[in-house]
C-alpha cells in the first residue's frame, strides 16, 4: 500500500525496489541494443542525437510489457484509481548519457513544464517513471516543484504549459534520487521535468502510466497498434523510430491483456 496523503501532499510519491532485476536487465538490454551503446564504453554512448530527454523510440517490446504487466506496478495504479479496469499507455524509454561539451546537442535544458491542461484532461491523471539503474540525484533525474503543486490553483488556467523563472522564484526544484527498480508516480497537476546529467553515467529509465480504460473505439485501436507493432500516430515522426517495430506481437498474460483491452474486468 502507498501512502496516498503523500501523494496528496507533495504531488509525488517514490515507490523503492518495485520491480525487481529479472525485469530491469531485460529492458536494459533492449535500450542498449537499440541504440548500439555499451554502457561499459563511454565513447558508444553518443552514436544517436536523441534530443535533449533521450527519448527511445520503442514501445512494443516484450522487456517493456513484461514490466507494464508486472502484477504490483498495476496494483499500485490500480488501488489509486480504486479500480481493476485500466488501461497502460503504449509510452517509451530514456536514455541519457552525461552531458559534455563536446556534445551540445545531448544537453537536456528543458523548461519546468506540465505535460497537458490540467483543466483539460480527464482527473485525477498520473504519470510513472522507471529507474532502470540506480540514479543520482545529478544524473538526469527527474525533478519537480512540489511547492507548486502545494498550491494546486497555480497550475491551472495557464497560457502555457512551460514555467519561467519568474514563475518559480521562491520556489524550491527537487531532485529525486533512486536505486535501480524504483518508481517515481505524480500527479500530471505537478510541475517538472527530466533534469540535466552531470554524473559520469547514463540514466535509462522506461515510462509507465495507467488510466482507466476508454471507448471500444480506443480499443480497437489501441489492440491494432499492438498487433501490428506500429508507434501511436503522433509518435511516428519521432527520430529513429521503426515503422513498424521489429519482431512479433508482445506476449500478454492476463493482465496485460486487460491493460491493452482485448479483455476487461
Amino acid at each position: 500500500m502507498i501512502d496516498q496523503s503523500e501523494l496528496q501532499e507533495k504531488g509525488y510519491i517514490i515507490v523503492p525496489d518495485l520491480v525487481p532485476e529479472q525485469l530491469l536487465q531485460p529492458a536494459i538490454k533492449a535500450i542498449t541494443n537499440f541504440l548500439d551503446v555499451n554502457l561499459d564504453d563511454p565513447t558508444t554512448w553518443y552514436q544517436k542525437n536523441l534530443g535533449s530527454n533521450g527519448i527511445v523510440p520503442i514501445h512494443h517490446h516484450q522487456a517493456f510489457w513484461d514490466i507494464r504487466q508486472y502484477e504490483p506496478v498495476y496494483r499500485l495504479y490500480a488501488g489509486l484509481f480504486k479500480t481493476e479496469d485500466l488501461w497502460v499507455r503504449l509510452d517509451r524509454a530514456s536514455f541519457k548519457p552525461p552531458w559534455r561539451p563536446e556534445h551540445p546537442d545531448e544537453k537536456d535544458d528543458s523548461q519546468i513544464h506540465l505535460d497537458s491542461h490540467p483543466e483539460k484532461v480527464f482527473l485525477p491523471r498520473y504519470q510513472g517513471i522507471l529507474y532502470l539503474t540506480d540514479t543520482e540525484e545529478n544524473q538526469g533525474a527527474f525533478c519537480c516543484v512540489p511547492s507548486l503543486y502545494t498550491g494546486k490553483q497555480t497550475t491551472l488556467n495557464r497560457n502555457s504549459l512551460l514555467f519561467t523563472d519568474e514563475d518559480l522564484k521562491g520556489h524550491d526544484i527537487v531532485h529525486l534520487a533512486g536505486k535501480a527498480g524504483t518508481f517515481i508516480l505524480w500527479d500530471s497537476r505537478l510541475p517538472h521535468a527530466s533534469s540535466l546529467n552531470l554524473h559520469s553515467k547514463p540514466r535509462l529509465t522506461q515510462y509507465i502510466s495507467m488510466f482507466p480504460a476508454g471507448t471500444e473505439d480506443n480499443r480497437e485501436e489501441r489492440i491494432q497498434l499492438w498487433r501490428e507493432k506500429r508507434a501511436p500516430e503522433r509518435w511516428r515522426n519521432f527520430p529513429y523510430q521503426q515503422d513498424p517495430e521489429p519482431g512479433q506481437p508482445a506476449k500478454l498474460t492476463p493482465i496485460g491483456e486487460q491493460l491493452l483491452g482485448l479483455r476487461s474486468t
